[in-house]
């Protein structure tokens, strides 16, 4: 009977490890070392960027028979984390955290602050020409935000996938809608 309750929850786990999504991930990891002077003494302080680019591996449905199939354009999400170490252990200290939401040619980062987090657009998609559309600003209430954005405001929280989801009203059409932020 203890054979037999083994190998039944070994089939179970193997098909719950076997259903998660195939994910491609690149990461570079950037450090620099920066050498100030005072006067007598000379400090040197480490500045390390990690940035992270995860994207869904998704095959086009036509070629589901086919030895060779063709890959279906994903949406990204790049992680982009400051870290600097200017103490006398060997830990780095987060700076900031910035995570981007790719969706087809349109660019948002998300950056934290002390209430919640800022939303930007990235216009030219360069990285260098950010325009703030939105704060959002964490709610009594665990894991819900009140957006105010120059597209839209309303209520905000991020679902069970990781994605961002914005409620608000719509003047034009009478209705609540509902924006997403997609996370791969």
């Amino acid at each position: 009977m203890k054979n037999l309750m083994l190998l039944i929850a070994i089939i179970l786990s193997g098909n719950a490890f076997a259903q998660e999504k195939p994910k491609e991930v690149k990461q570079e990891t950037e450090v620099k070392t920066v050498k100030t002077t005072d006067s007598d003494k000379t400090t040197e302080k480490k500045v390390k960027v990690v940035t992270r680019e995860t994207a869904s591996v998704e095959l086009d449905k036509k070629d589901q028979n086919k030895t060779n199939q063709n890959r279906i354009k994903a949406t990204k999400k790049v992680k982009k984390t400051v870290s600097v170490d200017n103490d006398n252990d060997n830990n780095y200290d987060v700076l900031s955290q910035e995570t981007y939401y790719i969706l087809g040619d349109e660019k948002y980062m998300f950056t934290p602050n002390k209430k919640g987090f800022d939303i930007a657009y990235d216009k030219n998609k360069d990285n260098d020409h950010l325009i703030k559309v939105g704060k959002a600003w964490s709610t009594s209430t665990n894991g819900y935000y009140i957006l105010n954005g120059n597209m839209h405001s309303g209520i905000g929280y991020f679902d069970s996938n990781g994605n961002f989801a914005v409620e608000y009203y719509n003047k034009d059409t009478d209705q609540v809608e509902v924006k997403t932020y997609i996370k791969n």
